[in-house]
């Protein structure tokens, strides 16, 4: 009997949700850590007090836990289990924001038929709300971002077969809807991509990379997109290899220098460049841009963040580019660094460890301004 007193005992103290039992009149009699956390009341305070006083959580139609009308008061009056799926925790004592919970109020009974308490099990559901917000955000953005090429192919594509054109015309109008195509691409790789990094199914496959072909593919790649923009590689002759996969990089390269192309005006100049040293090999795609502020520089590699600036707002993106770089760059072992002057470019700087160094090098993130 003492061992199995023991066992329940350590089972309430370690449960993983927060754990509030109460008497008949919804006295505070027992709480858990997890639940001392949650709601910012030490379990020598929380004692003996009402079950109002520590737990103040309210439906999003503001209906309260404790209150007459409530959960706790109904399952203690009616002998049934309550439960409820979305609420808000607010914790008075540490000015908290209010946290998101799952909760469910089930009666105790000991002698009688009548309850002689009720257990309340919380759930902060925060990471499982965020979950389905980024998932949200993403459908939106991607939609969002997908209505406007698919206007303009639609149009275009009703011009070819409506207007009788020139070849020089039509060509014209080929080349946009080209240039619509590969956005639409761009745009679904994106959405892959990140959904394959959240998932944890995106792996590296390590092999020696000749630096050299990948950044000339990127260069070839990416001339088409430039309009109006120059874009300048330097690719010294005797670029060590890096161990890592030539796909990822590619990727990386390309999504910065596509950022680059959106926020520089045509006619200024990118530059993507590459050379070696001891330990790694360091690749810059610098441009004349709008730059980025001081204080959007702690977010900037964020899933979805955009920058709260005229210039950057009336741009076309999703705010997945620079995460997937991110992502990526530390999936190879190596590291990503920038820094912007507002109003005068950006340099993003991503250096990946040579080859024969792989195996002494650390992954790290930084983000730095100048």
């Amino acid at each position: 009997m003492a061992r199995e007193r023991t066992l329940s005992e350590q089972a309430f103290e370690q449960f993983p949700q927060a754990l509030i039992l109460v008497d008949r009149e919804a006295t505070v009699i027992a709480l858990n850590p997890v639940a001392e956390r949650l709601t910012g009341w030490d379990r020598g305070d929380a004692l003996g007090r009402p079950a109002a006083d520590i737990l103040e959580v309210r439906t999003e139609t503001g209906v309260n836990l404790c209150a007459p009308n409530g959960a706790l008061r109904r399952a203690l009056r009616l002998g049934k289990q309550i439960n409820t799926h979305f609420a808000y925790l607010f914790r008075l004592r540490t000015s908290d924001d209010p946290v998101r919970v799952a909760y469910s109020v089930s009666p105790l009974h000991i002698k009688g038929r009548s309850p002689d308490g009720a257990v309340i099990v919380v759930h902060d559901v925060t990471p499982e709300l965020e979950t389905i917000e980024a998932r949200d955000a993403l459908m939106l953005a991607a939609s969002h971002e997908l209505k406007t090429p698919l206007t303009t192919l639609k149009g275009l594509s009703e011009l070819l077969l409506d207007f009788d054109l020139s070849e020089a015309q039509r060509r014209e109008l080929l080349q946009d809807l080209h240039g619509q195509a590969d956005r639409m691409e761009r745009l679904i790789g994106d959405i892959l991509s990140v959904s394959r990094i959240d998932s944890g199914r995106i792996s590296v496959d390590l092999s020696r990379v000749d630096v050299a072909s990948v950044v000339q593919h990127v260069c070839d790649e990416v001339r088409p997109m430039l309009n109006g923009r120059t874009l300048k590689c330097r690719i010294p002759e005797d670029l060590p290899a890096v161990m890592g996969e030539a796909r990822k990089l590619h990727q990386i390269l390309v999504n910065l220098v596509n950022n680059a192309i959106k926020y520089s005006e045509p006619g200024t100049q990118i530059t993507l460049s590459a050379r070696g040293d001891a330990s790694a090999v360091r690749f810059e795609v610098s441009d004349q841009g709008v730059g980025i502020r001081k204080e959007h520089m702690p977010r900037l590699f964020e899933k979805f963040y955009r920058a709260d600036d005229p210039v950057v707002r009336r741009t076309s993106g999703t705010g997945l580019g620079l995460y997937i770089v991110r992502s990526l760059v530390t999936m190879l072992g190596g590291q990503v660094h920038v820094r912007s002057r507002h109003g005068k470019g950006t340099v993003f700087t991503v250096t990946v460890p040579r080859a024969e160094t792989t195996a002494r090098t650390r992954p790290r993130v930084a983000v730095g301004a100048h």
